[in-house]
């Protein structure tokens, strides 16, 4: 999952690359649509971190 600053609204994704060089975003939450941007729309999107979380961390256990 990333933190995206897309056409200048924050987004957390998932982000797959298909052909042709396009991305994928995909949501964890069933109520969004997956949206494809497109190779020339990529100015428009800016990866601003890696979001790393699992659930032992939620719970306050150290791996």
């Amino acid at each position: 999952m990333f933190l995206l600053l897309v056409h200048g609204e924050r987004r957390i994704k998932g982000v797959q690359r298909v052909a042709g060089g396009a991305w994928l975003l995909i949501s964890d939450n069933p109520r969004y649509e997956k949206e494809l941007i497109k190779p020339q729309d990529m100015k428009d999107v800016e990866i601003l971190g890696r979001l790393r979380f699992g659930l032992a961390s939620f719970l306050g256990y150290n791996n």
